[in-house]
């Protein structure tokens, strides 16, 4: 007895191993650990049918239909669940390839997961299919349905939507008809006198309520994750859930809980430390509740591997952000918030923190520098007034122009950096600040270069200012006539200690009027250093000068 159980105990701690392994992988990798192992499709089984689903969708489903053939009939339910549907409506397509793809399977696994399939489902995935023309009232009383001589053809008549429909069909009537007599005649019954419409209202109402015991939720229902919580004021106890809040359902249970934020996981944040260790099986429900109901909220298909992938990425980064924000690098406190509050509320503290950013950002694009902002400036702000703000990488990786979810507290703190340092341009450039700006329409570029009031920023508009400084004394905004621009240069950088001089003068200039703005000044200087003051006597033409409006006439 004691031997059978250390044995029994071996095998489980074996089957945990494997099952780690399966969740740590991603893509062929994961397909092959199980498809080569002795046990695949006990592994197959036991797989959250979400994941399962997932990997079938990112390798193709004809590439593995073979984990098709040995999912639960449960799991493949789930399969037309989320992969069937467009709105309320089945899509007969869809049901068709799913059909076709347990159809490839031996006999004996088709039939195993078609009588265990949702049934109104079945049918309506069947009705799609075909037309019953005629039936069982063509059959004699004393006539014997399985007599040598009958096939289902001879029992049922049918008109095929295409010859794909055709051939697949016919294939699992005749497999039934032969295996299933029962319940072919069952299935072929409800396919010929069940409404269509109220068929599909009723595997409707059976399909949300499987996917609703997932986390998939009506997308406006789902939008309430996205509800701002005033970070200031965010008070983590208020949000304290009860043990076990988070435990599926018996009947909706995985054999191992899902985890899909593993692959995501590095050491040098707080939630991939949290997760890389050992984490409840209900958290790990909890978390992929919380990415179904963002996958909800945004409207994403759930057969896009790639779409999914990049909400668990936002998911993910956003619980970080949260985490830094209330534990700082402190991961006792991190971990006790992750054990302890809800889930959801994290969520949504660090999805308003980032919010909090865009609404800054609105704040500066509607301003008087708004339409003026340098390129950077300018692509920090568009990243933010995004529905999900975003960060934009140039400010880590200067070769970089994308833009990507924030990923943690520190990349937050960087943009509420960048952010103060524009919000302080607003006071340069105001009517009471250094230099007021016309709005895009009052500046008058007639002749000039820039010609659109489109392509002109804040540098040139600054550095066109101190340019008449230097020239006339006059530190305005009126375009620089091109034959001025030697002189301009001779008076601004004879040498490399007087173009010195005069960022220092500049700077202090600025800081009379406003602090803050040394960074963007050095930037404008720059400008000049690079694109004005290196130019050789025959380059100064606008197309290769920058930091300057000129008037070509």
């Amino acid at each position: 007895m004691l031997e059978n159980r250390d044995r029994d105990n071996r095998d489980k701690a074996a089957l945990t191993q494997q099952m780690e392994q399966i969740r740590q992988a991603t893509g062929r990798r994961k397909y092959q650990l199980i498809i080569n192992a002795e046990n695949s499709m006990e592994l197959v089984q036991r797989m959250p049918p979400q994941e399962l689903f997932l990997l079938i969708k990112e390798l193709g489903v004809t590439d593995c239909s073979d984990l098709v053939g040995m999912a639960t009939p449960q799991q493949v339910n789930l399969f037309f669940d989320m992969d069937c549907w467009t709105a309320d409506e089945m899509d007969a397509d869809s049901a068709l390839q799913w059909l076709q793809l347990l159809l490839l399977q031996d006999e004996e696994q088709f039939l195993r997961i078609i009588e265990g399939l949702d049934f109104e489902m079945l049918v309506l995935a069947v009705k799609k299919q075909l037309r019953i023309i005629s039936g069982l009232e063509s059959l004699r009383d004393d006539e014997d349905l399985m007599a040598q001589r009958k096939r289902f053809d001879q029992v049922y008549e049918c008109e095929y939507r295409n010859d794909d429909a055709a051939k697949a069909m016919s294939l699992m009537q005749d497999i039934l008809f032969r295996e299933r007599q029962e319940f072919f005649l069952r299935l072929m019954e409800a396919v010929r006198h069940e409404m269509e419409l109220s068929l599909q209202e009723e595997a409707f109402k059976f399909r949300s309520g499987r996917l609703a015991d997932l986390g998939f939720v009506d997308s406006v229902e789902a939008r309430s994750l996205y509800t701002y919580v005033a970070p200031d004021h965010f008070d983590p106890e208020l949000y304290h859930k009860d043990s076990g809040a988070f435990t599926p359902a018996i009947e909706t249970r995985a054999l191992f809980a899902p985890a899909f934020m593993p692959v995501l996981t590095s050491a040098d944040d707080l939630l991939g430390e949290l997760l890389s260790g050992n984490v409840r099986d209900e958290l790990w429900y909890e978390l992929s509740y919380l990415l179904n109901r963002a996958l909800s909220a945004r409207r994403v298909d759930y057969g896009e591997p790639r779409a999914v992938a990049q909400v668990l990425e936002d998911v993910y980064h956003t619980l970080n952000v949260a985490l830094g924000q209330l534990a700082g690098n402190d991961l006792n406190r991190a971990e006790y918030l992750f054990n302890n509050v809800y889930l959801l509320a994290l969520f949504q503290l660090g999805f308003s923190i980032t919010v909090g950013l865009r609404q800054r950002a609105d704040r500066i694009a509607a301003s008087t520098i708004g339409p003026y902002l340098d390129g950077s400036d300018a692509a920090v702000v568009a990243a933010l007034r995004q529905d999900v703000p975003q960060f934009f990488s140039g400010l880590s990786e200067v070769t970089r122009a994308d833009n990507r979810p924030f990923r943690n507290i520190g990349e937050v703190r960087r943009v509420e950096r960048e952010l103060e340092c524009i919000e302080q341009l607003q006071l340069l450039f105001s009517p009471d600040g250094l230099l007021p700006l016309p709005a895009p329409e009052q500046l008058d570029l007639s002749g000039c270069y820039p010609q659109n009031s489109a392509e002109v920023t804040l540098s040139e508009l600054f550095m066109t200012a101190v340019a008449n400084q230097l020239l006339n004394g006059r530190f305005v905004i009126e375009p620089l006539p091109l034959a001025h621009l030697p002189r301009l240069r001779t008076l601004a950088a004879a040498d490399a200690k007087q173009f010195a001089a005069l960022r220092h003068q500049v700077q202090e200039q600025v800081a009379t009027c406003v602090s803050g703005c040394a960074a963007f000044v050095d930037f404008c200087f720059d400008i000049w250093q690079q694109e004005f003051i290196a130019l050789d006597d025959d380059e100064l033409l606008p197309e290769y000068v920058g930091g300057l409006i000129m008037r070509l006439k």
